[in-house]
């Protein structure tokens, strides 16, 4: 049975899994968390904290993966950008409730995003960026802007759950 790696740093795995465009992304969006006090929490699944809760995760997923996932859409509706491809990265990761998820979760809302109307967004995850490259990282950290400024939903179990 292999042993199972504990990794203190969100840059020690990427640089230990990934190689060059996968790797310089994930080194710059690591560098952009870690200047933000953004950084990763390796012993909470790579999870994001911000003002007391978490915005989303990092992680990497075996040697040719790495993600990030926002925790929560479902406040985005006062918010509008004239940057279309931006808006479009951000309707690309919606994720639509598949309910009952985990905890026969039953959670979805009808929500606005950037302007757009959304049925049954799920309130637990969303669709996970996948190998951004260096464009799509950059729309990321434009969106993880945008969720500061949000509040947690409250019945939703990541943005409070370690």
């Amino acid at each position: 049975m292999a042993e199972t790696i504990k990794y203190n740093r969100i840059e020690d795995v990427i640089n230990e899994k990934l190689d060059g465009v996968l790797r310089d992304a994930a080194l710059d969006f690591a560098a952009y968390l870690n200047n933000n006090q953004l950084t990763p929490n390796m012993s909470a699944d790579g999870k994001i904290r911000y003002n007391g809760y978490n915005l989303g995760w990092m992680m990497v997923d075996g040697n040719d993966k790495w993600l990030f996932e926002i925790f929560n859409y479902l406040k985005f509706g006062e918010f509008s950008d004239d940057d279309d491809d931006f808006k479009n990265a951000v309707y690309d990761h919606v994720s639509i409730c598949e309910a009952p998820c985990h905890d026969e979760c039953w959670r979805a809302k009808d929500v606005k995003i950037f302007g757009k109307e959304f049925k049954s967004v799920c309130s637990q995850h969303s669709r996970a960026f996948v190998n951004p490259d260096g464009k799509t990282v950059e729309h990321i950290k434009k969106l993880i802007e945008y969720s500061k400024k949000t509040e947690p939903y409250e019945q939703q179990y990541h943005p409070t759950h370690p």
